[in-house]
């Protein structure tokens, strides 16, 4: 016997559906199974009679966010050599990501792109399979990186042989060349992962870290973007200097991630590319690394020009970025610096479900699309922190299930 789906309708709330449409009062979602089967006023949406009822009234109805740029690292301690994985067992911190994506979910993110972690492939597949409970992943997997890169572990300053540094966290695969850096998508996408992440300038982590450099050549990351998009993956661009960030346009990343220095006229090309930004604000204000005035003054350019920006927080180690309260504290920083609160609610929702190409499957509420769904008391329109407070927080629905909250 085939089990019939379950179908329950919310009613009476303010619906914001992702779109950037005007907020649509005494609202009805309909879900059968993992879909909303319709949506719409309470006037116009017909309630089937053998549907349960979730009474929304007062309450604002929303989609579930969606953070473009996470790390599931599982590391704890503010030294590099604890939130790097240098020192802890691999499976410790497998261990621990797994309560940080609950986390993160807890918060009313139903998706994430994880830039960067061993953990990801293999957690997005326990979550897939209900054996743990948080976000939808996209994830990348290890990010590429050159020899000597951002990326790369094998540094004098620790003085930790090559094997160990590969055995540990191993942020990233290491490649070299055209055929080297070919060679690693193919890896990577063989090994499950849903996107390519690489490294295309420095970071500023050390002294031969620079994020003005480029770190891998225009040949390299036009091999990356080719092979990555044969396989229909996107491409997301670690890119701080404006080289970084002017090669990457040109080779036709689909995001440019952080984009420290930017200028109006690779702008006007990530406009004309619909190159996304993913800006990772919140990152600019913690560790030792804290700065941001240029990248304001960045991100006031990006947003002139039109430029889509999707949220991305770069929660990376619980000990800096804790997880689920950092992630949230994005999108107001999305407001500080400008955006209106219907702006950053759809840079966390519509324009972020593009950024990870999962557009037609979530980040608005539309008939068809997962039941990713928030019931939030309060008005986040009039005051986007609502929505800092997990408890304001009423209902989190994912793929059409009630989440288990912590």
């Amino acid at each position: 016997m085939v089990k019939k789906e379950e179908k329950y309708a919310i009613i009476g709330g303010t619906l914001i559906d992702g779109t950037g449409k005007d907020p649509l009062k005494n609202a009805v979602v309909i879900v059968e199974g993992r879909k909303i089967a319709e949506v719409g006023s309470k006037n116009d949406v017909a309630i089937p009679s053998d549907c349960e009822r979730v009474d929304a009234s007062g309450l604002t109805i929303m989609p579930g966010l969606i953070d473009c740029h996470v790390h599931l690292t599982g590391c704890r301690g503010k030294d590099p050599i604890y939130w790097m994985g240098l020192v802890e067992p691999p499976i410790l911190r497998a261990v621990r990501a797994v309560f940080d994506a609950w986390k993160i979910l807890d918060h009313g993110f139903t998706t994430v792109g994880d830039m960067g972690s061993p953990n990801a492939i293999y957690l997005k597949r326990a979550i897939e399979e209900g054996t743990a409970i948080g976000p939808r992943i996209i994830a990348c997997g290890r990010a590429l990186g050159r020899t000597g890169g951002h990326g790369d572990l094998r540094r004098d300053i620790y003085a930790f042989p090559e094997q160990f540094v590969r055995e540990s966290l191993a942020l990233s695969e290491i490649c070299d060349g055209v055929d080297g850096v070919r060679r690693a998508v193919r890896k990577l996408a063989g090994m499950g992962a849903d996107c390519i992440k690489f490294f295309a300038s420095g970071g500023g982590s050390w002294q031969n870290d620079r994020m003005e450099d480029l770190h891998f050549t225009l040949e390299e990351m036009k091999a990356i973007v080719d092979e990555a998009h044969m396989y229909g993956m996107k491409v997301h661009a670690h890119a701080e200097g404006i080289k970084s960030v002017r090669a990457a346009v040109e080779v036709g990343v689909d995001t440019i991630e952080h984009g420290d220095i930017l200028d109006e006229h690779v702008c006007e090309e990530m406009v004309r590319k619909n190159i996304i930004l993913v800006p990772t604000i919140s990152v600019y204000y913690v560790g030792p690394w804290a700065a941001w005035e240029d990248q304001q003054k960045s991100f006031n350019i990006a947003r002139k020009a039109g430029v889509k920006i999707a949220l991305g927080s770069d929660a990376f180690v619980e000990d800096w970025t804790p997880y689920g309260e950092y992630n949230i504290g994005e999108i107001k920083k999305l407001v500080d610096w400008g955006l209106s609160p219907m702006e950053a609610i759809m840079s966390a929702t519509k324009i972020a479900s593009e950024a990870l190409g999962v557009e037609n499957l979530t980040g608005t509420l539309e008939k068809g699309k997962s039941a990713d769904i928030l019931l939030v008391e309060g008005n986040p329109l009039e005051d986007i922190t609502v929505l800092l407070n997990k408890k304001n927080i009423k209902k989190i629905i994912k793929e059409g299930k009630n989440v288990k909250r912590l």
